[in-house]
C-alpha cells in the first residue's frame, strides 16, 4: 500500500513505510511515514565505527570479537569476508579494508588439510571459491578507489582479475571464462581514467561490457524458470495487495483504516512504458549526460564524463548443497534473484538504466573446479560405501564443503551519469525477467553529492522493501488483522 502524489502509470509514487509478508497469504500493512536512508552518515552512529557507544550496541565491535584470531583457524578467513561485507553494508570501509587484508594475506599461505583429507571437506581450510577471491580483491580495490590512492586500487583490480583466471584449469575452457569478471574491470576502467591512461581505459571497458559466454541451452532453461517463478511471486503479491488494500482501507473498520493508502494490485507498469518524470520531479532537469543503451554506457568517453557513480548490489549468491552416494559433492546452485533491470531517476527525472556488470551465478556454473579434490571426495564415497558392508561407518563424515561467503551479492550494477552540481536523491524502480514493475522493490538514497570538478561514488546494498518501515505498534495491529510474517497461508 502506497500514498499517492499524483497518480500516472509511469510511477510507484511515494513509498510509505510497512512490510510486505511474501506468499500466497501475503498480506502486509503500511502507515505513511517516510523513511530517509543517509548512506554518507551513518558511520557516525556508530561513533565512527569503532568506538563503544554508552547504552548501545555496535554490530562491529560484536561481530569482531567474534572472529578467529589464529590464522590457522579454518574459519578465520571466511568469517573475516563475512565481517568485512557488514561493515561495507555499514559505510564503515576501514573496518572491512583491514579484515580483507587479513583475509587476503592468507589466501596464498600453505594450510595443514589433514583432517579434511580423511573426512569431510567443511573441515578444509577455507579460501574460498575463485568468485569469491576476486570478490576480496574487488572490494579492497572499491575502498582504495575512494580515498584516492589510485594505484594501489589499480593493483587490487588486477589481483581481483588474476583470481578470476585461476577459474580456467583444464585446457579446453575457453579462456574468456576466467576473464569476464566485470565489475572489476569496470572500476579498474575508472582508475586508469584517473591515471590518464585512456587506451588502457578504453580496453577495461570494452571488457567489463562482456558477457560470460554459457551454452544457449543452459541460459535459455534458467531464463524458462527464472519466468515461472516471477509468474508466481506476481500472482502472490497481487493476492497480498489485494488483502492489504481491502483490509486496512475499509472505512467501516477505524481501528485499521489507512487513508491515502493506493491499491498496488491495480499499478501496471511496464518495461514498454516509456519513463517519465514523477510527479514530484524538480523542476529543473538535473541530467546532463546520460547513457541510453549498454553499448553507450560502456564507451570510454561517455564514462570520462560521468560525475555520478553508483554501483548496486543485488539478491545473494549461488549456494551450495551435497550431492553424490554420500554427500561427497558439492554442488553450486543458483539463487533467484527477482529483480532483472534497473531504472533510474534522479531527483524524481529520468536517468536511464543501471547496468549489469557481474552476474555472481555465472562466476560460479562457469569455473572449473579442481579434479584432484573431486576426485579424492569420490574416492572418501567409494571407500565408505564398500566398507560399510562389513562395519559400521555412520560416523565417517565424507561430505562435500557448503561454505560460502553468504553476504556477497548475487549481481552487481552500475549506473553512471553526469549530473548538474548539487545534492540529489536517487531511486531505483526495479522490473522482473518479464518487465513488470516490483513496487516493493523501489530503492530511494538521498543527500547524493555531486560537484562540478569531482566524481560521487557509493556502493549500495538494494533490498526488498527497502524504503519501507514500520512501528512495533502498527506490526503488532497488522499482525492481529491476520498478516502474516512467514507468508504462510492461514490455518482453517
Amino acid at each position: 500500500m502506497y500514498q499517492s502524489e499524483g497518480v500516472s502509470k509511469n510511477t510507484i509514487y511515494t513509498a510509505l513505510s510497512g512490510r510486505i509478508l511474501p506468499g500466497p497469504a501475503g498480506k502486509a500493512f503500511f502507515h505513511n511515514t517516510v523513511k530517509y536512508t543517509f548512506i554518507t552518515l551513518l558511520c557516525v552512529s556508530l561513533a565512527g565505527c569503532g568506538a563503544k557507544l554508552a547504552g548501545s550496541w555496535n554490530p562491529l565491535i560484536a561481530g569482531e570479537e567474534k572472529l578467529p584470531e589464529k590464522t590457522d583457524d579454518i574459519k578465520y578467513v571466511l568469517d573475516r569476508m563475512e565481517f568485512a561485507r557488514m561493515a561495507i553494508g555499514l559505510g564503515c570501509y576501514t573496518q572491512a579494508e583491514l579484515k580483507l587484508i587479513e583475509a587476503f594475506d592468507q589466501l596464498d599461505d600453505k594450510k595443514s588439510n589433514t583432517v579434511a583429507a580423511l573426512t569431510s571437506e567443511k573441515y578444509k581450510y577455507y579460501k574460498g571459491e575463485t568468485y569469491e577471491r576476486a570478490a576480496i580483491n574487488w572490494y579492497l580495490g572499491y575502498i582504495n578507489y575512494r580515498k584516492g590512492d589510485y594505484n594501489k586500487a589499480r593493483i587490487y583490480f588486477s589481483r581481483a582479475l588474476i583470481e578470476d583466471r585461476k577459474a580456467v584449469v583444464k585446457k579446453d575452457t575457453p579462456d574468456i571464462i576466467g576473464d569476464d569478471f566485470g565489475v572489476a574491470y569496470y572500476w579498474l576502467g575508472k582508475v586508469y581514467h584517473k591515471l590518464g591512461e585512456s587506451d588502457n581505459a578504453r580496453i577495461a571497458f570494452n571488457k567489463a561490457a562482456i558477457t560470460t559466454p554459457r551454452k544457449e541451452k543452459e541460459r535459455n532453461r534458467e531464463k524458462e524458470n527464472d519466468v515461472k517463478l516471477a509468474d508466481k511471486f506476481a500472482r502472490e503479491r497481487i493476492e497480498g495487495e489485494k488483502w492489504t488494500f481491502g483490509k486496512f482501507h475499509n472505512p467501516g473498520n477505524p481501528k485499521q483504516f489507512v487513508e491515502g493508502a493506493v491499491n498496488l494490485a491495480e499499478i501496471k507498469v511496464s518495461l514498454d512504458d516509456p519513463p517519465a518524470p514523477l510527479p514530484f520531479a524538480s523542476a529543473e532537469n538535473p541530467i546532463l549526460v546520460t547513457a541510453k543503451t549498454r553499448e553507450e554506457f560502456f564507451k570510454s568517453e561517455f564514462q570520462a564524463k560521468a560525475n555520478m557513480v553508483l554501483t548496486v548490489e543485488l539478491g545473494d549468491p549461488p549456494v551450495k548443497a551435497l550431492g553424490g552416494l554420500q554427500g561427497e559433492r558439492t554442488d553450486l546452485k543458483p539463487s533467484f534473484i527477482l529483480p532483472h533491470t534497473i531504472r533510474v531517476f534522479v531527483d524524481g527525472a529520468p536517468a536511464g538504466n543501471a547496468f549489469k556488470v557481474t552476474e555472481m551465478w555465472d562466476q560460479a556454473v562457469t569455473q572449473d573446479r579442481v579434479g584432484d579434490k573431486e576426485g579424492a571426495q569420490a574416492a572418501k564415497a567409494i571407500a565408505k560405501t564398500a566398507l560399510s558392508l562389513v562395519v559400521n561407518t555412520s560416523n565417517w563424515d565424507v561430505s562435500g564443503d557448503i561454505r560460502r561467503w553468504s553476504s556477497l551479492p548475487g549481481r552487481a550494477y552500475v549506473f553512471a551519469a553526469k549530473v548538474k552540481p548539487g545534492v540529489h536523491n536517487v531511486r531505483f524502480e526495479m522490473y522482473d525477467i518479464t518487465g513488470r514493475l516490483l513496487p516493493r522493490w523501489t530503492n530511494t538514497y538521498y543527500g547524493i553529492r555531486t560537484s562540478e570538478t569531482g566524481e560521487s561514488t557509493a556502493l549500495l546494498s538494494a533490498g526488498f522493501d527497502a524504503d519501507n518501515a514500520i512501528s512495533k505498534e502498527k506490526a503488532a495491529m497488522a499482525l492481529d488483522a491476520g498478516a502474516l510474517p512467514t507468508g504462510r497461508k492461514e490455518k482453517k
